[in-house]
């Protein structure tokens, strides 16, 4: 059992670090351009016969720096009471020509969620004697004691 919570927290860690460096990386190249919402795109997803949810991706509007022409990308995050004609911020990055839409779902919200299912996993694996004398020389280095 513990081999199996290892490899999570292990993969849930990684993940973490994948995301976070791939974020970095994109945001560092990229340059904010305002954008609006022009349309979006309302889906209904169906779990089983009974359940369902209703998503909103937006459909966010630009124009290239580059180029100069409008473009258009549907962001790969549901956003709720989204409205046509709102504008956003957008991280373009020229090397690549792909765009993200700035938000805490597409930037942090993969990072923070494996980040915390690696962390959970990773004082569940650590004997509570072990734990508590990390935690105790974390405060410590905090000043707390």
């Amino acid at each position: 059992m513990n081999l199996i919570l290892s490899i999570s927290c292990l993969s849930f860690l990684i993940a973490t670090l994948w995301f976070s460096v791939d974020n970095y990386l994109f945001l560092k190249d990229a340059v904010a351009i305002e954008g609006k919402v022009v349309d979006v795109d309302r889906s209904i997803t169906r779990t089983s016969a009974s359940r369902s949810s209703k998503n909103s991706y937006p459909i966010i509007e630009y124009i290239n720096p580059l180029t100069q022409e409008k473009k258009k990308f549907k962001a790969s995050v549901t956003a709720l009471n989204v409205k046509r004609g709102t504008p956003v911020w957008v991280a373009y990055r020229q090397k690549t020509q792909t765009e993200k839409l700035i938000s805490f779902g597409e930037i942090l919200i993969p990072s923070i969620m494996f980040g915390l299912f690696g962390l959970t996993l990773l004082v569940i694996l650590f004997p509570l004697s072990e734990s508590s004398q990390i935690l105790y020389w974390f405060l410590r280095l905090l000043h707390l004691f």
